[in-house]
């Protein structure tokens, strides 16, 4: 009888375990060197979620590598800054509160 109540949480152990491998920070290093404008190709960022604890950006370059930046950079900073005064001039996208991709 008491087998089958430890192979139940002994199971439900293993699942949360296994899950919990699967639910993490997509970024485990960032850099904050500027890459140029010209170089990229898309920036992603990633809000604050019940996976990871903090903001995550990614850059994808031309070339087709993606890096993680440091989203306290400051030329990450003004990036975003020009970008969403561009839209906010043209009206052509909508600031979301969850993760965004902004084509370059």
């Amino acid at each position: 009888m008491t087998t089958k109540p430890l192979l139940l949480l002994a199971a439900l152990t293993f699942c949360f375990c296994i899950a919990s491998l699967h639910a993490r920070c997509i970024c485990i290093q960032t850099i904050s060197n500027t890459i140029p404008y010209r170089a990229i190709k898309k920036i992603e960022v990633i809000p604050i979620s019940g996976n990871c604890r903090r903001t995550e950006i990614i850059v994808t370059t031309r070339k087709g590598s993606r890096v993680c930046v440091d989203p306290t950079a400051q030329w990450v900073n003004d990036l975003l800054r020009s970008f969403r005064n561009t839209n906010v001039n043209s009206n052509s996208t909508t600031v979301s509160t969850t993760a965004s991709t902004i084509p370059f």
